[in-house]
């Protein structure tokens, strides 16, 4: 009877229109107050203890992380970089696109940010040089989804807060995903670019051309290294009777504050782009989407705890031990669900909603939260770019001027490559498990 009104709340809140914050944390706290599973009182408390962790502070950090790399020129040496690799070739500036999203990627944590970042900067280019605006489209659509896979990821981050599995765990996770899946989409920027009888080429850049452009690329892409070599540390190594125990430097929290300075002063000092008076407004920028975040998270949190209360997620690992479905069956039924729900809800939300119901039903199968985090964030790229809700569509349209639906058709070929990607890490446990087991 609770879970029935709970569910109830929640889409009768949905339907009327209600923000999916409200929906969540409505819907608990109006059936804490019918059914008093847990005192109303504390109702307050949890709201402000599901944000009191250092753990979040990663988020905001790493949004101003990009928003500095935008606006400090590093975007735009990491292009000039990408162009002088493939530049030349038939698709090359839509790998171009591709590539330029692994690197933003690999700091800004965000796929919204990812689209638009390159975007503004990419499209008119991609116009410029003959490709068609549906192949344009699609490309940075689809390419700015590697944004949360490829570490630092904000939905990763969520996840690690609300399964207490280790953050650094799962952002060296999904490197070898991300690596894979960037692999395929530039497979589709070439294989689409074969319908493209416009596209001008350009010459093969000299060898000159191409150490300038990695010379000048270098602080853009030192962050994500000094990130990866933070979080992780070296190994642990003796040196003419000095000893290294190995280890982190730092937290990801950390890493995420470290990003963002690194990204002001490499704009500030080296590339000299941006100014101290432009802080605000990258500031202003950032402050709506962390905002967001963190309002959907508080009360997703509220929601959690109210169903952990219940015991909705120990009852359902149980419903899929007697149910006796192998592994290979729920994993089926789980990207399944998040296929549709993905159709309707954000990233953030799905994340913080199903995360709790579903991690302690694939522990009892055995299989591991890691490579089941991964599995979730696959599933999330392919929402991002579905609608009536994929945020990537969204930016894609508002970078473009096109309609949103009319993006989606654009970015529909280039889903294959997220496909097949979610296939692979569903199936193949080892592509997201392998870099973790080596750091134990």
């Amino acid at each position: 009877m609770i879970v029935a009104t709970l569910a109830l709340l929640f889409l009768a809140l949905i339907v009327i229109g209600a923000p999916i914050a409200i929906a969540l944390g409505g819907s608990a706290v109006v059936s804490a107050m019918i059914f008093s599973p847990i005192p109303t009182g504390i109702v307050g408390q949890k709201l402000f203890s599901n944000l009191n962790h250092f753990t979040l502070m990663a988020i905001p950090f790493f949004f101003l992380a990009a928003g500095f790399m935008e606006r400090g020129g590093l975007v735009k040496r990491l292009i000039e970089l990408a162009q002088a690799l493939v530049g030349h070739l038939k698709a090359g500036l839509g790998m171009t696109t591709v590539l330029t999203c692994i690197f933003f990627a690999a700091i800004s944590g965000s796929s919204p940010a990812t689209v638009a970042a390159v975007g503004n900067i990419l499209y008119p280019s991609l116009l410029k040089e003959g490709y068609s605006k549906r192949y344009a489209i699609g490309a940075l659509a689809t390419s700015g989804s590697i944004g949360i896979l490829i570490p630092p990821s904000i939905p990763l981050i969520l996840y690690g807060f609300v399964t207490e599995t280790p953050i650094h765990s799962l952002f060296i996770a999904g490197i070898i995903p991300g690596l894979i899946y960037g692999a395929l989409l530039l497979f589709t920027a070439r294989i689409l670019a074969i319908g493209e009888p416009s596209i001008s080429l350009r010459s093969r850049s000299s060898a000159a051309e191409l150490t300038s452009a990695l010379r000048n690329s270098l602080p853009a892409l030192s962050l994500p290294v000094l990130i990866i070599i933070g979080i992780y540390g070296f190994p642990a190594f003796g040196f003419m009777g000095l000893n290294y125990d190995g280890g982190a430097i730092f937290t990801p929290t950390e890493a995420a504050a470290i990003a963002a300075v690194l990204a002001l002063g490499i704009g500030l000092f080296i590339y000299k782009e941006i100014r101290l008076r432009d802080i605000p407004a990258v500031t202003a920028d950032a402050v709506p989407r962390v905002g967001m975040i963190f309002w959907i998270t508080t009360n997703a949190l509220l929601f959690g705890f109210f169903i952990t209360k219940i015991g909705l997620p120990a009852s359902l690992a149980q419903l899929v031990l007697d149910l006796n479905l192998s592994p290979f069956v729920f994993l089926i039924c789980v990207n399944i669900l998040l296929v549709i729900v993905g159709f309707f809800l954000e990233g953030v939300p799905t994340i913080l909603i199903f995360s709790p119901l579903l991690v302690p039903a694939a522990e009892s199968l055995g299989i591991n939260p890691v490579q089941f985090a991964i599995i979730m964030v696959v599933n999330i790229e392919l929402g991002l770019i579905t609608p009536p809700v994929g945020m990537n569509l969204f930016v894609a349209s508002s970078v473009s001027g096109i309609p949103v639906l009319k993006v989606f058709q654009a970015a529909l070929p280039w889903t294959i490559a997220t496909l097949i990607t979610l296939m692979l890490v569903t199936f193949v446990p080892a592509i997201s498990l392998y870099l973790p087991g080596l750091m134990q």
